[in-house]
C-alpha cells in the first residue's frame, strides 16, 4: 500500500553558493532528511491533477519500471477534484521501490513540485509529467548520467507516444549538448517530462517558482527557469538522448496547438523579463532574446505579442 502523506512542510535546505538570479529562497525548499536516515539513490516524482485516466496509465508504466538500486516513487495531487486520491489510496509499490503519495491543496505545477522535492529521499531527483510513459530502462539511465559527479542536473528525449498528435512538448534530438556553468538555458532545451537533478543543486537552488507552470496566468517555463538558476549557481548540466520519455499529451487541433504555443511564449517571456532585471544577467537575456524574436509575417507578430503578455503578468505577480 502507498504510503499517504499529507501536506506538511519538512525544513532542509541551505543558502545557495555563488549568484543565482532571481532566486527563490525558502527555509523549507530542500529534500527531506528521513529520520531513520534510510534515502534510497534515486526517486522519481510525478505531479498531477484532475487527469486521472492519463494519470493511470503513466503509473501503469511507471510501477513496472525495474532499477539496478533501491528506488522512490513520489506522486503528488495536486488538489484534485476527480476520483485521483481514491486511486492513489489503491496503489501498491512495486519490487524494489517505495511509494509515498501526496496531497499540495495549493493549485499550480510548481507548488506540486515544491511538495514532491520535500518529500524526495533520493540522491537524485527526477521528474516526469502524468501523461509520460518512460522507458523500460529510464531509471538506470539517469543515473548513468548523474553518476560520475560532473553533471549536476539532465534532461533526455521526449517523443511522441502517438504519432497522430501534435509535434509539440517533445525534444527528440539524439546528440548529447553540455550546459556549462554560467549558460543560457534556451526553452525547451531540457522538458519539465524528463529532467533530474542531484540533491545538492536542490538543496543550493530551492525551490520552483510558484508565479509560473501550468495552472498559473504565466502558464509554462518553470522548468527553464529552473534549469537556467541551477546553470548561474554554478552547476553543469547535460541534454543527453539516453534517458526517454514518451508522451501522451492528446493534443491534436489547430485550437490545441494554438492554446500551448501562446503558453509557451508567455512562458518565455516571463523568464526573459525576470532576469532582464538582474544586472548579471541582463545582457545574456537581452541578447537572446533579440535574436532569438522574430516579427516578421502573422506568426512571428503573434509569438512576440504572447511573449510581452507573459513579460507583463510576471512583472505584476506578487513576489511569492
Amino acid at each position: 500500500m502507498a504510503a499517504i502523506i499529507g501536506p506538511d512542510i519538512s525544513r532542509g535546505g541551505r543558502q545557495a553558493y555563488g549568484f543565482i538570479p532571481g532566486g527563490e529562497p525558502d527555509a523549507d525548499t530542500g529534500p527531506e532528511s528521513a529520520g531513520t536516515g534510510a534515502r534510497e539513490p534515486l526517486t522519481l516524482i510525478v505531479c498531477t491533477r484532475n487527469r486521472l485516466s492519463q494519470l493511470r496509465a503513466c503509473l501503469a508504466c511507471v510501477l513496472e519500471l525495474r532499477c539496478r538500486v533501491p528506488w522512490q516513487l513520489v506522486v503528488v495531487d495536486n488538489n484534485s477534484t476527480d476520483d485521483t486520491w481514491q486511486y492513489l489510496l489503491s496503489l501498491n509499490a512495486g519490487p524494489g521501490m517505495t511509494l509515498e503519495c501526496v496531497r499540495e491543496s495549493r493549485p499550480g505545477l510548481s507548488h506540486a513540485r515544491n511538495l514532491g522535492i520535500r518529500h524526495a529521499r533520493g540522491e537524485v531527483v527526477a521528474f516526469t509529467d502524468d501523461d509520460c510513459y518512460p522507458t523500460a530502462s529510464y531509471l538506470d539511465d539517469v543515473l548513468s548520467v548523474l553518476s560520475g559527479g560532473a553533471i549536476a542536473y539532465c534532461g533526455g528525449r521526449v517523443v511522441l507516444h502517438d504519432l497522430g498528435d501534435l509535434p509539440v512538448s517533445t525534444r527528440t534530438a539524439t546528440a548529447a549538448e553540455q550546459f556549462p556553468p554560467r549558460s543560457f538555458i534556451a526553452p525547451g532545451a531540457i522538458c519539465g517530462a524528463n529532467m533530474a537533478f542531484r540533491r545538492e543543486l536542490l538543496q543550493t537552488v530551492g525551490r520552483f517558482d510558484v508565479r509560473r507552470g501550468a495552472g498559473t496566468a504565466i502558464g509554462s517555463a518553470e522548468d527553464t527557469d529552473y534549469l537556467f538558476r541551477a546553470s548561474w549557481a554554478g552547476f553543469a548540466g547535460l541534454y543527453s538522448p539516453g534517458p526517454t520519455v514518451r508522451h501522451h499529451h492528446g493534443r491534436r487541433s489547430s485550437e490545441d496547438q494554438a492554446c500551448i504555443e501562446a503558453a509557451y511564449a508567455r512562458g518565455r517571456g516571463a523568464y526573459y523579463a525576470k532576469y532582464l532585471r538582474e544586472p548579471a544577467t541582463r545582457m545574456v537575456m537581452l541578447r537572446n532574446w533579440y535574436w532569438r524574436t522574430t516579427v516578421r509575417g502573422a506568426a512571428g507578430r503573434e509569438r512576440l505579442r504572447h511573449e510581452l503578455r507573459g513579460a507583463a503578468l510576471f512583472l505584476q505577480a506578487p513576489r511569492a
